[in-house]
């Protein structure tokens, strides 16, 4: 998961590079074409078509769709405000993880969960400071980005019951390239070589931390694995500063620090809670 957060603030600050010269619709796309010719011979090493076989088609499809569309709507927050701010309201997704985990997995929500849940929505309000500034679109934009990222990853522990780690990225990348193409054309434009350059780096940063993420998700409890994400706000606050002159104000941080002490601490809890249920024989 450390990982993770490392690559997807590489490929988050490419992607606000990328935006100044395509569409959010277009950037999307060929990140899910590139991911998949990536994981394909990844994928193959073990075998040949067997290793494409699945009995959960249709919960494939369903993450990768939701899969896609979180990223879009992520991709197009930093159009509309800083990558820092936009990152810092992502950090939301444990806490719609929790949820649709207590709707799909038939998790317990308990009382600190939502003891969490109402401190990190409070570590959200602080961040928009509503009745104090403007509100943004981008922030909601943001916050539908967490919301469908958190189902996705939810549907990636389903998945991982059955399915290879591989298998699953691959089925992620590849579901939503038919669906995402027809929008992207009306919206298409030529990169010239910097940008080349700058899609093929995005593709492979991007593709190796939806890996990680995907890995983390496999072999440990989201509520455990998922605030090690929240490294990402100083690093792309950083890269927000020095790239595109980019500054983040007070609150974003305080608030985000509220987030992260709710994430953290429940993260203390399920451990603690885990250690007590499962005893040695």
């Amino acid at each position: 998961m450390m990982q993770a957060a490392c690559w997807f603030a590489v490929s988050i600050a490419l992607v606000r590079y990328l935006s100044d010269y395509m569409s959010t619709l277009e950037i999307t796309w060929i990140r899910q074409v590139l991911g998949a010719l990536i994981m394909l011979p990844w994928l193959m090493q073990g075998g040949g078509l067997a290793l494409f076989r699945t009995k959960k088609p249709w919960t494939h499809f369903g993450r990768g769709m939701f899969s896609y569309l979180g990223m879009l709507l992520s991709y197009y927050s930093v159009t509309l405000i800083s990558i820092a701010e936009s990152n810092a309201l992502q950090f939301t997704l444990p806490f719609f993880t929790f949820f649709y985990a207590m709707w799909l997995l038939r998790e317990r929500i308990n009382v600190h969960r939502w003891i969490a849940m109402a401190v990190g929505f409070a570590g959200v309000m602080v961040i928009i400071r509503p009745g104090f500034a403007a509100v943004n679109l981008g922030v909601f934009v943001a916050l539908g980005a967490a919301a469908t990222y958190g189902l996705s990853d939810v549907m990636t522990r389903l998945l991982s019951r059955t399915d290879h780690t591989n298998l699953i990225m691959f089925y992620t990348f590849l579901m939503p390239v038919p669906f995402g193409l027809i929008p992207a054309l009306f919206v298409w434009s030529w990169p010239d070589w910097p940008q080349i350059v700058a899609i093929i780096v995005f593709a492979a940063s991007s593709t190796l931390a939806s890996y990680s993420l995907t890995r983390a998700y496999a072999i440990a409890e989201a509520s455990v694995v998922s605030p090690v994400l929240y490294v990402r706000l100083p690093l792309v606050a950083a890269l927000g500063w020095y790239f595109f002159a980019q500054t983040t104000d007070i609150w974003t941080w305080v608030g985000s620090a509220i987030i992260f002490a709710a994430t953290y601490a429940l993260a203390r809890r399920e451990a603690h809670v885990a250690r007590r249920t499962v005893r040695p024989a």
